[in-house]
């Protein structure tokens, strides 16, 4: 269950958002960063390996499981 709709909706209402994010122990940061819908770094760096992943694995004609893959990913 996410808490961002909830904290929006006191946003909204003239709430404190600083107050709601205490309560629901959420950081502002993760909440603004959340409200803005772009992805995080985390989610960038994580969507590049798993495309680099894919591509080893598909050059392997899947037959690599994940130590293999590993190895190559260290090679490249």
């Amino acid at each position: 269950m996410t808490v961002h709709p909830f904290i929006e909706a006191e946003k909204q209402a003239g709430h404190s958002v600083k107050r709601a994010c205490e309560l629901m122990k959420v950081s502002r940061t993760a909440f603004y960063a959340r409200r803005s819908g772009l992805p995080g770094p985390r989610a960038v760096r994580d969507a590049e390996l798993t495309k680099q992943i894919l591509e080893a694995h598909a050059k392997s004609r899947g037959t690599y499981g994940a130590p293999r893959v590993h190895a190559v990913l260290k090679r490249e």
